[in-house]
C-alpha cells in the first residue's frame, strides 16, 4: 500500500487557521478545544506531541488519559497496519480471531473469577451495559453512585455522574442514589483522617436503608476519580463500602475506565490496591490506547443471563480495535509498565510534593502511579478553589511546551495522567515548568 492511494485532502498541509475555520463552519459547538489559541497537532512520539509549527510538547494528559502506550509505539502501529490489511470490520455476529484472542487475554489479567467479557466502543457504553446486567441479575432497580463521580455521557451514565457539568434541566432517574466519596481534603462531614471512623463510607448504609427497598442492584465507583479531580480515598473506604454492598445484596462495579491497565502502578486494576474483589470491572481509554474500544469483564454467573436480547454493539469487538487492544496488553507486559508506573509515579509525586511545600497555590498533591492530581487553592485556611488560576496554569504551561489536564468540580485540579512512555527527564522538565508557572501566578495573587 502506498501514499498515492491516500485521499489528497488528508495529505494536504493545512494551516492551523484553515483547520479552525473549517471546524467553526461545520462542527457542532459541543466540540471545543483547550487554550485561547488552540493547538493543531500533527505528529507524536512516546510522551511527546508535535504541532503544525514544529513545536514539541510533553503530554502529561495522554489525550484524556488514553494513549497509555504513547504515540507511534512501533508494536502498536505495526499491529494496526497488519490487521487493517486483512480485516478491519465485521460484526460480532461472526467469529473472528482478534476478538477471541482479546477476551482470552483479558481473562488472564482480570481479578480471579472474572472471565466473561462484553466489548463495546466507549466507557459510557461499557458502564451502561454493566449496570443493565446488574439490574437484571439482581432483579433490583437501585444503583448507588458517588458524589463528584463521572461515568460517561450516555443517558444512565450521565445521570450517575455528579461531576458538576450539567447544563440543562434534568432529574436523576428513580433508581439512582448517591453516597459520599472519600474526599479527605474536603471532607463531607468536616472530619480529619484518620480520626474520622470513615463516616463517608459508612453513610452508604444510611442511603440504602432510607432510600431503597433495603437492597441494591449495584454500587459503582472509580478507584480514583478522574474528572472529579484525581480524588483517592484511603483503601479502608473501599473495603467498608464493599462490605455494605454485599450486606444488601448488591454487585460491586469498579469503573476502571481511567485507572485500568496499570496506570496506578504494580497492579492491572486500581481497585486491587484496596484489596477489594469487584464483581464487574468496566474498561476503556487506555484499553485501546487511542483506538475506540471499551467493555466490561465479570464472572460467568453474573453474565449468564446477559444475552443478545439485552445488548448488542455494532462495532463491539471489531477486528481492528481488538487487535489494537491485544497489542496494548502485550506492550504493557513486555515494557514492564506496571512496575514503571509505580516507580516513575513515586518519583513524580515526590517532586510535586516539593512544589506543594514551596507554593501557596498548591493545596494538595494526591493520587497513585501515573494518575496524579494537584489541587490549586487561593487560601490554605478556607481552601477556596483557584479556578481562574487553573486556567492560567493551562495557558502558561502550554507556552512552555507542557500539556496538562484540568478536573475537579470547580475546575481547579491539574490532572496528570501521561503515557507510560514518559521518562524521568520529562518528569524533571515538567516539574521545572510547573515551578516557574506557579511562581509567576503567585506574584499576581
Amino acid at each position: 500500500m502506498t501514499d498515492e492511494l491516500v485521499p489528497e485532502d488528508l495529505k494536504k498541509q493545512y494551516s492551523k487557521e484553515e483547520i479552525l475555520e473549517i471546524e467553526k463552519e461545520h462542527l457542532a459547538p459541543a466540540v471545543a478545544h483547550y487554550y485561547e489559541d488552540p493547538v493543531l497537532f500533527v505528529d507524536g512520539e512516546g510522551a511527546t506531541l508535535k504541532d503544525s509549527s514544529g513545536n514539541h510538547y510533553i503530554d502529561l494528559f495522554a489525550g484524556i488519559c488514553t494513549t497509555i502506550t504513547g504515540y507511534n509505539h512501533p508494536k502498536y502501529v505495526a499491529t494496526i497496519k497488519w490487521q487493517a490489511e486483512r480485516l478491519v470490520y465485521t460484526s460480532s455476529m461472526y467469529a473472528t480471531i482478534p476478538y477471541a484472542v482479546l477476551v482470552k487475554r483479558l481473562a488472564k489479567i482480570a481479578p480471579v473469577g472474572l472471565t466473561q467479557s462484553f466489548i463495546v466502543s466507549s466507557g459510557s457504553e461499557a458502564n451502561e451495559a454493566a449496570l443493565f446486567m446488574a439490574r437484571k441479575y439482581t432483579s433490583n432497580p437501585y444503583i448507588v453512585a458517588c458524589s463528584r463521580a463521572y461515568h460517561g455521557r450516555t443517558t444512565l451514565a450521565r445521570e450517575l455522574s455528579g461531576a458538576g457539568w450539567r447544563t440543562v434541566p434534568e432529574s436523576h432517574p428513580p433508581g439512582v442514589r448517591f453516597t459520599p466519596y472519600g474526599y479527605c481534603f474536603r471532607c463531607h462531614f468536616g472530619k480529619e483522617y484518620p480520626d474520622c471512623d470513615f463516616e463517608c463510607a459508612r453513610y452508604l448504609r444510611e442511603v440504602i436503608r432510607t432510600q431503597t427497598n433495603n437492597a441494591i442492584a449495584a454500587f459503582i465507583s472509580e478507584p480514583i476519580q478522574g474528572v472529579g479531580g484525581i480524588i483517592q480515598p484511603p483503601s479502608e473506604y473501599f473495603r467498608i463500602v464493599h462490605e455494605i454492598v454485599k450486606e444488601y445484596g448488591g454487585l460491586y462495579i469498579s469503573d476502571e475506565v481511567q485507572t485500568g491497565f496499570g496506570r496506578t502502578g504494580e497492579k492491572w486494576w486500581g481497585i486491587q490496591h484496596a484489596g477489594v474483589d469487584p464483581d464487574i470491572i468496566t474498561l476503556a481509554k487506555g484499553f485501546g490506547s487511542g483506538i475506540p474500544i471499551a467493555g466490561f469483564i465479570t464472572s460467568p454467573e453474573i453474565a449468564r443471563d446477559f444475552t443478545i436480547t439485552d445488548a448488542f454493539a455494532t462495532f463491539g469487538g471489531n477486528p481492528l480495535s481488538s487487535a489494537a487492544a491485544v497489542a496494548v496488553i502485550e506492550i504493557i507486559e513486555e515494557s514492564n509498565y506496571l512496575e514503571k508506573a509505580a516507580k516513575l509515579g513515586n518519583e513524580f509525586k515526590k517532586k510535586l510534593k516539593t512544589l506543594e511545600e514551596d507554593h501557596k497555590l498548591v493545596g494538595e498533591v494526591r493520587g497513585q502511579g501515573m494518575m496524579l492530581g494537584v489541587e490549586l487553592i487561593r487560601d490554605e485556611v478556607t481552601k477556596d478553589p483557584a479556578s481562574e488560576e487553573m486556567v492560567q496554569v493551562m495557558e502558561l504551561t502550554k507556552k512552555r511546551g507542557l500539556l496538562v489536564g484540568k478536573g475537579g468540580l470547580d475546575g481547579n485540579v491539574i490532572r496528570i495522567q501521561p503515557p507510560l512512555e514518559l521518562t524521568s527527564e520529562q518528569i524533571d522538565k515538567s516539574c521545572t515548568i510547573l515551578d516557574e508557572v506557579f511562581s509567576e501566578i503567585e506574584k499576581k495573587m
